[in-house]
């Protein structure tokens, strides 16, 4: 019986570790994107994922800060994309999906630099995310 008591444990750590090392996206509307054309002002390659942070300035001066989250770093290298595709104080546009709760957060789906590099990540992995949707589905005021 100790036995059976350990490997259950063994089991349940393993299980624990797994779900605490990835989550959903179900937190994000995967089936609308949002545009944002603003400042990136961080743009970090720390595990568990990539995070931007942009500063958008709306036409009535007023300011949003967006939070955006990207994949793993090593799955980000392994698709062949450039730690330096853009810098901190560069005019980026970026594509994604944006957070069901109203929060200036997306999930990554496009970056385009003001440089003309683009990354294009579209596959986020999530079952009922459909790949060829509209360029932009969402405005925001």
């Amino acid at each position: 019986m100790n036995r059976s008591l350990i490997i259950l444990a063994i089991l349940s750590a393993l299980f624990a570790v797994q779900t605490q090392a990835h989550h959903s996206f179900a937190g994000y509307d995967i089936d609308n994107k949002i545009r944002r054309t603003c400042v990136l002002t961080k743009f970090s390659f720390n595990a568990p994922h990539i995070q931007l942070v942009l500063e958008v300035e709306n036409d009535d001066g007023t300011k949003e800060t967006w939070k955006i989250e990207s994949m793993n770093p090593r799955r980000w290298d392994n698709m062949g994309n450039r730690r330096d595709i853009a810098k901190v104080g560069e005019t980026v546009t970026i594509l994604g999906w944006p957070a069901r709760n109203g929060k200036d957060e997306m999930v990554l789906g496009t970056i385009i630099t003001e440089r003309g590099k683009t990354v294009i990540i579209q596959n986020v992995r999530q079952p009922r995310a459909r790949e060829n949707i509209p360029e932009e589905t969402i405005k925001r005021k």
